[in-house]
């Protein structure tokens, strides 16, 4: 047992734990002391007549006594092990979460699975806690009880308690034996449900992906290949668990039979009273009792056990980073000026140790100025930032910063002044204010206010957050808005900025906004950050000037530098090839331009990735005007002819959170749903229903074993002195010991048959509901991934751990259920017909129990809810924290994660404490319940004996069938903490099910339709209008008509929020048309199944979508064909990344790794991920934002030559895309503003030439 107390810290909790051991000792001690007082009792029956009656009144009442003084012993063990179990979850969570953060970064790159693998250990957290709070209570309660009895019965009759106990040893060897092979199929059920979560998190984090791969059936199919590995385990598991219950419980019940022989004797010989022998039989019978307890509780145990093996396994694991060395051992560093050298470096990632990144770099930064770096994708640019910060340990050179060597520089200092924006950044759930303070030294707090301001204004936040209408307390993130990509870059730029560090690296970090804002924000950023370091790792080489110090980058070294006015003259240098790669392709353009690509950035619009889980709305406050805009900007949008009727007419892209369905199946329940509902719910289950039925039937044999066992077990009872009528003679013991081990052998057998069958049926119940919410999300409309309760974090974990407690409601609440009834009914029944009038006085005191269960029962629901709550907004934090592990160790914000943590555990601390008092008074007020009531029972059965009224024989048999009720009833009730958590999470899952079925997502009632025909026309849009639900008066389309033809390239381009994406949604049926047709090949898209038209049609997204596996996997992913690895190498030809896969070790069949992996890198192989489907239509989402010239080159080639595709539709800012498409389509207001070649619109068309100015 001491083995899951490993993470306590004892020394801490010492005074939790003394009145721990006491009070536990203390209620250990109640079952024998009740047995002596029972015995003394008992006693009386010895020449009864003759006993005073103040005997009768005084030594029942000594049981009530006991009674009343275990409420506050009992209250107080269970509240100490509940609060020591909660501080055993918190301190595991705190050291899971403290060596998380403490890894090195190689750590992480080798595991791309840790959501999934976080998910499975929550549950280990959440098992633990219960097994060293709840089930150690239990147990060594237990432990005390059973030492307490044992030597309770030795100092009756030491030879009866030994012949009572001689198979013990049996019992504890079969209980070892049978855990054992518990605990290993334990693991394995942990291990298949691991894999399970990151396939839901995959599902909810990619799917919109997944719908236009359409792949839906194909993860559906792996999930349930999953859990049924699962529920395979768990009913091997199941089975020892049932065995090893009903074997112990054969064996318990019979352990005192061959007793009652040696008892009997000794009572002839006189050598024991009947009180003496009722004493040790008394305690014997309730040590089987204590036994029959614990051993339910020994499961949890277990589970508990395999728990803190699983957490331990996974502390091992960590590769917790070196201590720093002490003060003394670095040189004395102040504020960094900015001075870097990096000096014949040689890199290697650990994960790819064959692949050499860096080759001999060298490469000087100057304090205070501005230096870029520029290279090809995969060149190793992003390397150096995470070198320079000391994340990775580089093999040869040296890197200086201010002269001295980073090895003898304290990491903290290097983090707290050099400040990293990467491409892919990462925000995190909360307000922008938040985003952007994040991280803020608290000597700067006073000056938040005008810093907020003025970073805001410098990325080209101001207009944006000015339009939204709870500002800068908009919540992002999920369950909040969601950011563009470029938005998010602004959010990241705003976050550095605002920390004002004298070393800034800007990682890519405007690659996702069109070139003019790209050029207004790099600007900006060099005139606040004039006189401080700042490096900027690029592939737009129109970002620098002629004055600007630069690098390029090539395989891991320098092959070129110098000033961009030198180098743009030098037609020898790589960085005039670059830069004139498209300068065959167009006429000579204006010097002065500095852009490649434009997008009109107004105040009130800003660039946004139009994801399906967004939607157009008009803004409530863009008409209203805002005087604090920089006055370049303002000179710029008057130069674009920017006009206040135009920003009437614009909109942005906002999550609407609080989106209303109308379906009332849709409205959130203020009760948990009842538990008949539950349980008919589970009866539904067609494939098991007979072995159901079957499991309930042997509960009610089970049940009614009980009453039976104690009828045949008050006989042998009565017979332990003999009588003159042949009670207690030799054959009247064998007759009823035989009956009796019969007996026993029926209840073992049928509480086998029971809990295993029920434990069967109820694994099958919930792998049906998993893999039917596991098919609603995969089917459902993207629409309901926006809302704040369809986190991954939380759907992973409602689905594959609190269904869990469902499942123990369903076994063990109708297996207690069943058992409670026949022991009501027929024991009742059976104690009415043997002794009327004792019953009724027991039958009295149920409406007092009924009422307390009731109201405990109420209470425990409403706690065990915000319980749960509060569990899982505190893993929320854990899943954001480890999605955005890097980015908080790179911008040191570990502290204000913990700060966080900290605060979300003091208040789960504080609802875990109430609910450990009311569970401890719950159960106390019943153990004091059940002893009064004893009490009464045994004065009023002395008394009807006293009086002649009952035999004793009746007596016995009457009085045996009520205790037994009354322990039912205390088992029943017992199980109310449990029930609740079980209803709590079916009712989560009934209502997940009820939503993805009322937003579900017709797949497809459209007959099969084949291939797309070869006809002229591919695509045609005839008055097409469309407006999303959420905002049905905002219209995205205005009769939008326009004819797309076979054979060619075709651009879309616009201003943001014009509708490009929004098309593509609607040509891919992510979203539905009402109003207008859409034809394909001449065919209503409607008629169309969608899953035949999406599988000829592949869409490059404008980010990267990749998932943990290998490269080929992510390669040929929701291909329904076989590839020869000669067709994949040539398509990485084709699109320029062959080089790269074939220098890995294991080609193809390297894992991926999506932080090591260059976002041009990723975007590549996305796209020869399309063109591997061979797809009909080819539809490219601004698929070279990420690309640096070269690459971006290749692209354009490729879309210019036209891909193998009957169709290409390219959604471009690109003015080089343009150039390279057959044909623009220009959408304006909803409408076609312009169509043909560029050159044609660029002449006469006035809209499209704003659109464009940049590039001239």
């Amino acid at each position: 047992m001491i083995g899951i107390y490993r993470f306590v810290n004892f020394r801490d909790g010492w005074l939790l734990v003394v009145f721990l051991v006491v009070s536990t000792v203390a209620a250990g001690l109640l079952p024998p002391i009740l047995a002596v007082l029972t015995g003394r009792v008992f006693n009386l029956l010895a020449n009864l007549a003759e006993r005073d009656g103040n005997e009768i009144v005084v030594r029942p009442m000594a049981i009530m006594a006991l009674g009343a003084a275990s409420l506050p012993v009992v209250w107080a063990s269970i509240y100490c092990w509940m609060a020591l179990g909660e501080r055993q979850g918190f301190s595991v969570r705190r050291k899971m979460l403290d060596s998380y953060l403490a890894n090195a970064f190689e750590w992480y790159d080798a595991r791309e699975d840790l959501a999934g693998k976080f998910t499975q250990l929550n549950r280990s957290v959440e098992e633990l806690r219960a097994s060293s709070a709840e089930a150690s209570a239990v147990l060594t309660r237990s432990l005390v009880t059973i030492v307490a009895l044992i030597g309770t019965s030795f100092h009756a009759s030491w030879s009866l308690t030994l012949v009572t106990l001689c198979s013990a040893p049996l019992i504890i060897g079969c209980a070892y034996f049978f855990s054992r092979l518990v605990q290993k199929y334990a693991d394995r059920e942990n291990e298949q449900i691991s894999k399970a979560s990151q396939l839901v998190d995959w599902s909810v984090n990619a799917a919109q992906f997944i719908r236009l791969c359409g792949t839906e059936l194909r993860e559906v199919q792996k999930f349930k290949i999953c859990i049924q590995k699962s529920a395979d385990s768990f009913i091997r598991m199941c089975l020892y668990a049932s065995l090893n219950s009903g074997v112990l419980r054969f064996l318990t019940l019979t352990m005192f039979v061959q007793a009652f022989w040696f008892g009997s004797t000794m009572i002839r010989k006189g050598r024991l009273t009947v009180g003496d022998v009722i004493t040790c039989f008394h305690s014997c019978i309730l040590l089987g009792s204590t036994i029959n307890g614990a051993l339910h509780q020994l499961v949890f145990w277990q589970k508990g056990t395999v728990a803190a093996n699983q957490i331990s396994k996974f502390l091992e694991t960590c590769q917790v980073l070196p201590a720093q060395q002490s003060e003394s051992g670095f040189a004395p560093v102040g504020r960094l000026r900015g001075d870097i050298c990096f000096k014949d470096v040689d890199f290697t990632y650990p994960s790819r140790p064959q692949e050499q990144v860096l080759r001999g770099l060298s490469l000087n930064f100057a304090a205070g100025k501005t230096t870029f770096i520029l290279g090809k994708s995969g060149s190793g640019k992003s390397t150096l930032a995470n070198l320079l910060l000391k994340f990775y340990g580089f093999q040869n050179g040296s890197i200086c910063v201010d002269g001295t060597d980073i090895a003898y520089i304290n990491q903290e200092y290097l983090i707290r002044d050099i400040t990293v924006v990467e491409q892919r950044c990462t925000i995190f759930n909360g307000t922008l204010r938040d985003n952007i303070t994040i991280g803020l030294d608290e000597s700067k707090r006073k000056d938040e206010a005008e810093l907020v301001k003025l970073v805001c204004r410098i990325s080209l936040l101001e207009r944006f957050i000015h339009d939204l209408d709870d500002g800068l307390s908009t919540v992002v993130g999920s369950g909040g808005l969601s950011l563009s990509g470029g938005q998010q870059q602004k959010v990241a730029i705003a976050r550095a900025l605002i920390k004002d560090p004298p070393v800034l690296i800007l990682d890519e970090a405007v690659s996702a906004l069109d070139a003019l804002q790209r050029s207004l924000i790099i600007k900006a950023i060099r005139a606040h950050r004039e006189g401080k370091t700042t490096i900027i790792l690029t592939h737009e080489l129109d970002q620098i000037g002629p004055d600007d110090y630069c690098y390029i980058v090539d395989q891991g070294a320098y092959i070129e530098q110098g000033y961009g006015g030198q180098l743009n003259v030098d037609s020898s240098t790589n960085f005039y090839a670059w830069k004139h790669l498209h300068q065959d392709e167009e006429d000579e353009t204006d010097n002065s331009s500095q852009f490649t690509s434009v997008e009109t950035p107004t105040d009130v619009k800003q660039k946004v990735f139009e994801s399906v889980i967004d939607f157009e709305v008009e803004t409530p406050r863009a008409d209203k005007e805002v005087g604090y805009f920089s006055e370049d900007l303002e000179s710029y949008m008057t130069s674009t002819s920017y006009s206040r009727s135009r920003k009437n007419r614009q909109r942005i892209l906002v999550s609407n959170e609080s989106e209303k369905i109308s379906s009332d199946c849709l409205k959130e329940n203020r009760t948990l749903v009842p538990i008949r509902v539950i349980l008919k719910r589970m009866f539904l289950l067609k494939r098991r229903r007979i072995l159901l039925v079957l499991g309930v039937l042997c509960s009610f044999i089970a049940g009614a074993a009980n009453p039976i066992f104690s009828y045949t077990f008050s006989y042998l009872l009565n017979g332990v002195a003999p009588q003159e009528n042949g009670v207690g003679s030799d054959s009247y013991l064998l007759r009823w010991s035989l009956i009796v081990i019969g007996m026993a052998a029926a209840d073992a057998i049928f509480n086998f048959a029971k809990d295993f069958l029920l434990g069967y049926c109820s694994e099958c119940w919930i792998q049906q509901l998993r893999n039917e919410v596991m098919q609603g999300i995969n089917m459902t409309q993207l629409k309901w991934f926006t809302r704040e309760t369809n986190k991954a974090s939380e759907v992973s974990a409602l689905l594959l751990n609190d269904l869990r407690d469902a499942r123990a409601l369903a076994s063990d609440f109708v297996s207690t259920v069943s058992t409670f009834m026949i022991v009501s009914s027929i024991g009742l029944m059976w104690a009415l017909i043997s002794g009327w009038k004792l019953s009724l006085v027991c039958m009295s005191t149920f409406p007092l129990i009924i009422f307390f269960s009731a109201f405990y029962g109420m209470l425990l629901q409403k706690q065990e809810t915000q319980y749960k709550t509060a569990v899982a907004d505190l893993e929320n934090l854990q899943y954001e924290i480890t999605n955005g592990i890097k980015t908080i160790r790179r911008l040191h914000l570990e502290a204000s994660f913990l700060e966080r943590y900290s605060k979300l555990e003091a208040k789960m601390a504080r609802i875990g404490s109430l609910r450990a008092i009311s569970t401890g008074l719950g159960i106390a007020v019943l153990e004091t319940l059940t002893m009064c009531i004893q009490a009464i029972l045994f004065y009023y059965a002395l008394t009807l004996v006293s009086t002649g009224q009952y035999t004793i024989n009746k007596m016995f048999e009457t009085l045996t069938l009520l205790l037994f009720t009354i322990m039912t009833c205390n088992t029943l009730v017992n199980q109310i903490p449990d029930i609740s958590r079980g209803q709590r999470a079916a009712d989560f899952v009934f209502r997940m099910i009820r939503e993805t079925k009322c937003v579900s997502s017709v797949l497809d009632s459209a007959p099969a339709t084949g291939q797309i025909e070869e006809l002229p026309t591919v695509i045609s849009v005839q008055n097409l209008n469309f407006a999303y639900h959420t905002s049905p008066s905002t219209s995205i389309f205005d009769n939008l008509s326009l004819e797309l033809s076979a054979g060619t390239t075709v651009g879309i381009v616009g201003e943001s929020g014009s509708g490009k994406s929004t098309l593509i949604t609607l040509l891919t049926k992510l979203h539905d048309a009402k109003s207008g047709t859409i034809q394909i090949e001449n065919k209503d898209i409607n008629d169309w199944n969608t899953r035949d038209l999406r599988s000829q049609i592949a869409v490059v997204e404008q980010r990267p979508t990749l998932f943990a596996g290998t490269i080929r996997e992510n390669l040929v992913y929701g291909l329904m064909r076989d590839v020869l690895e000669v067709e994949i190498y040539d398509l990485l030809k084709y699109v320029g990344i062959h080089d790269f896969i074939k220098n890995l070790p294991l080609g193809l069949d390297a894992p991926i790794d999506q932080d090591l992996l260059s976002g041009g890198q990723a975007q590549r192989l996305c796209i020869a991920r399309a063109l591997l489907r061979r797809p009909r239509i080819l539809i490219l989402d601004e698929c070279t934002s990420a690309l640096d010239p070269e690459s971006s080159h290749i692209i354009n080639s490729i879309v210019k030559e036209g891909p193998p595709a009957r169709l290409t539709i390219s959604i471009t800012h690109n003015v080089d895309m343009m150039k390279a498409c057959n044909e623009l389509v220009f959408l304006k207001n909803g409408k076609v503003a312009g169509k043909g070649r560029f050159e044609t619109l660029y002449m006469q068309n006035k809209a499209f030439q704003t659109l464009v100015s940049s590039h001239y």
